[in-house]
């Protein structure tokens, strides 16, 4: 009822009301461009029994590399933004036992276009995966 009632009081007046106007060839909106991230990722097992460390490469937008949760990983990190000591937030009511069995990782490479080295050591594997989320999971 108020459309019809503008529409009279616009005939009314003498103000003529335009519909927009589209065309079929009409360019979409811009991506956003978002600089390149690629880490290298390393957890290294420094307990009682040495291994060898665990590497993965983790590429994002798009997400790729050699991490089995690209794209989880690479979501965390960037709720994050880019900050490696503000992952697993969201994990912090985990309960983990206290043995010490110490597992240290790294990232290394870009973020979004921005230098990262990050070196942080876990009491123990439950801690780290609490500590992290999926990002140094494989």
């Amino acid at each position: 009822m108020r459309v019809l009632r503008l529409f009279s009081c616009a005939a009314v007046t003498g103000v003529a009301l335009l519909a927009p106007v589209t065309t079929a060839a009409a360019t979409p909106a811009p991506a956003e461009l978002v600089a390149p991230s690629a880490l290298t990722l390393t957890v290294t097992h420094d307990g009682i029994t040495s291994e060898a460390p665990k590497v993965a490469l983790l590429s994002c937008n798009p997400s790729g590399g050699t991490h089995p949760k690209a794209a989880d990983a690479c979501r965390e990190i960037q709720f994050a933004q880019g900050d490696f000591t503000k992952l697993g937030t969201g994990n912090r009511r985990v309960a983990c036992t206290m043995e010490y069995d110490p597992f240290e990782v790294s990232a290394t490479g870009l973020w979004r276009g921005k230098p990262v080295t990050y070196k942080a050591t876990y009491a123990n594997p439950c801690v780290m995966a609490a500590s992290t989320g999926t990002v140094y999971r494989f």
